[in-house]
């Protein structure tokens, strides 16, 4: 029995969206084989995804979720949740994200927080004094008890900031899912540590998996499994860790890989 792991956005999915080859391709596989996705996104985002591969109906795949802070097994239904933030972890990260004029979003298990961003703020006060136009109101949110990861985006100067991000809050798992759009997890979450989990749990041999994603979240999993791919729309980091490459989401690359699987 086969395992394939892949990542969504960026590596099967196309602006969010599944073609109807990849859909199919999935079914068939599914029939004798191991589907894992391993995505950013939680159980809620991930859900019309899955629906469409009727992974539930197959009960032989499983979810890794917010970047291996969670894992669902459709075969046993085991569910995995990992240490989340501490109030004190958030405040810091909320802190310095917003001197950094990134734009955020707290993201719990059932909603999608926006909170305020330095860089707007200044905006509007500039607006303001320039052009006299009213000055928006920002009021802040109360945050979720439960936080799964803080998303960043929209800052000038992205890469520069990147890397002060990272250096400010080293005790954190930070990785750059696309160009300009980073995200935030407790330290030592990644997808690589909960798909080991996985293939302990079933015995799967490298032989018999094989490995997809497009982001700097993917690295660690493409780097250290053989059979791994980075599709030609990936970032730089993500095809430099894969050992092979396929093509992009928009021409259904990991499909057509997967279609050729013996």
């Amino acid at each position: 029995m086969k395992t394939v792991v892949t990542d969504l956005d960026g590596t099967i999915l196309n602006n969010g969206e599944l073609s109807q080859k990849t859909i199919a391709v999935f079914h068939k596989f599914q029939e004798n084989n191991r589907l894992v996705l391993a995505t950013g996104r939680n159980l809620k985002s991930a859900e019309k995804v899955y629906k469409q591969f009727k992974m539930e109906q197959y009960q032989r795949g499983a979810l890794i979720l917010v970047n291996g802070l969670e894992m669902y097994d459709f075969h046993d239904q085991e569910f995995i949740s990992l240490n989340s933030f501490q109030q004190k972890d958030i405040r810091r990260i909320i802190r310095v994200a917003y001197l950094l004029l990134f734009r955020m979003t707290i993201v719990g298990e059932d909603e999608r927080i926006q909170y305020p961003c330095m860089y707007d703020q200044i905006y509007y006060f500039l607006r303001y004094i320039i052009k006299h136009k009213p000055m928006k109101s920002f009021q802040k949110q109360a945050l979720p008890h439960h936080i799964q990861k803080i998303e960043l985006g929209g800052t000038i100067c992205f890469n520069f900031f990147y890397k002060l991000l990272k250096i400010c809050l080293s005790r954190y798992e930070i990785v750059k899912v696309n160009q300009y759009w980073i995200e935030i997890l407790p330290k030592g979450t990644n997808k690589n540590n909960m798909l080991s989990h996985y293939l302990e749990k079933y015995q799967i041999t490298e032989d018999q998996l094989f490995v997809f994603g497009d982001g700097e979240n993917d690295v660690a999993m493409l780097k250290n499994h053989i059979h791994s791919y980075a599709p030609e729309n990936a970032m730089k980091e993500a095809k430099e860790a894969a050992h092979f490459q396929c093509s992009s989401c928009q021409n259904d690359g990991v499909a057509s890989i997967i279609e050729k699987l013996k």
